[in-house]
């Protein structure tokens, strides 16, 4: 039987007194692409109770908004961690002498509430001896099934056509199966087999001739792909294709590859390449498994990226079927989107060659949740999210109620 997460040790273990809170710092974890963490609800004690019966983690972030004694506090919490634990305090009081005084004492932060992600994510790179590097080129967004079918082609075409159409942001969808891809026939476009010639000889390759090959969906978005010859295939020179991804992330603000499960030498480069891995999955031991290695294998290869984990098929009833928490046991981190399963609209959507988020509906929801999350956009969600998660409730929803209110009052 795997381990629970509370079992193995841990990389970061955040105690706070309120849900906003928890939610933030769960929100960091995910972009940090951090194994083994976790944030709970709770105070000082709970973190005194937790370091007795744990190994110390190496990042505590602990929440002193209702300790009388918050330096003492902390000294009680180096007493029983390990001397190279790093910890992080956060509280509700402003005082720089309070500042100074955990600063002094060997705390890495102190971080007055309300909690904002950019600044918690650089206390964490701080105590871990992460440098943030900034990007200057467009990001590039990984996407892969766990299991044959988990719908990561259903992403691709969907989170690519939000980013362009109501984020506005110059999106190029990109396809590297080359013997059976279909995300073209997601956005009614056809594929481009000057594509495949280039990449098999790299001195065409220039900024020019890359515009030629690509197809136009909308006035934002663009897709490549091409389908080699089935008998022939397709030798793909990997000096062409690095030189090619090269110019294509200088030209768009956002690249999503439809990408294949096989370890090639494309897919290496992408990844290489890549600022955030979309990992669509379904609750089978099978997915679990290969989840579970693709989580190791990313925090090896290509550690401090976001990696994104999206459950396609929720209502799916069969023999290998497991439920969300025994999926989560295994594979040692949080599900982060759950989509309805809806095979009847999503297969129509393919036939007519339309994403699915041109029309308003449960999975339309969740895939501009995912949308944002790309964009980094879930900072200014976190009360909605806690909020959305006890009531029942959706951001879009909560949203909505909000505008109602505004209006109903410059209508008096």
């Amino acid at each position: 039987m795997a381990k629970s997460i509370s079992e193995l040790p841990h990389n970061l273990v955040a105690f706070v007194n309120d849900p906003v809170s928890e939610q933030v710092i769960w929100n960091v974890i995910k972009e940090m692409n951090m194994a083994y963490a976790e944030a709970k609800m709770g105070n000082i004690s709970d973190a005194l109770e937790f370091l007795k019966e744990n190994r110390s983690p190496k990042v505590l972030i602990v929440d002193v908004s209702n300790s009388e004694l918050p330096l003492g506090d902390v000294e009680k919490i180096k007493e029983f961690s390990a001397p190279n634990i790093s910890i992080i305090v956060v509280g509700s009081r402003n005082e720089v002498g309070l500042f100074r005084d955990l600063k002094a004492a060997g705390v890495v932060d102190y971080i007055v509430k309300p909690l904002g992600n950019a600044l918690l994510r650089k206390a964490i790179e701080q105590a871990t001896g992460i440098k943030n590097e900034v990007q200057k080129e467009g990001k590039l967004i990984y996407v892969m099934s766990a299991t044959g079918g988990a719908g990561a082609t259903t992403v691709v075409a969907n989170v690519g056509w939000l980013l362009a159409n109501r984020r506005f942001k110059r999106t190029l969808v990109m396809d590297l199966d080359f013997l059976y891809g279909t995300t073209n026939l997601l956005l009614d476009v056809k594929t481009e087999n000057a594509y495949l010639d280039i990449l098999e000889s790299p001195d065409k390759i220039d900024d020019y001739f890359t515009e030629t090959i690509l197809r136009k969906c909308t006035q934002r978005l663009y897709y490549l792909g091409g389908l080699c010859d089935l008998v022939r295939g397709v030798q793909v020179d990997i000096d062409a294709f690095e030189a090619l991804m090269t110019i294509l992330k200088k030209q768009f603000n956002y690249i999503l590859v439809d990408a294949q499960r096989d370890q090639n030498e494309i897919n290496k480069i992408s990844m290489r390449k890549a600022d955030c891995f979309i990992i669509m999955v379904e609750m089978t031991m099978a997915s679990a498994q290969n989840t579970a290695r693709l989580l190791e294998f990313l925090s090896i290869k290509h550690s401090n990226k976001k990696i994104i984990i999206v459950d396609n098929k929720n209502g799916l009833s069969s023999a290998g079927a497991i439920t969300k928490e025994s999926f989560e046991e295994v594979i040692g981190r949080r599900i982060d989107y759950v989509m309805p399963l809806d095979e009847t609209i999503t297969l129509a959507a393919a036939n007519i060659g339309q994403p699915l988020v041109v029309s308003d509906g449960p999975l339309t929801e969740i895939l501009d949740a995912v949308t944002d999350d790309v964009l980094g956009k879930n900072e200014n969600q976190a009360i909605v999210q806690a909020i959305s998660e006890k009531e029942g409730l959706t951001f879009d929803k909560i949203k909505n109620e909000i505008f109602n209110t505004i209006n109903r009052f410059m209508k008096k």
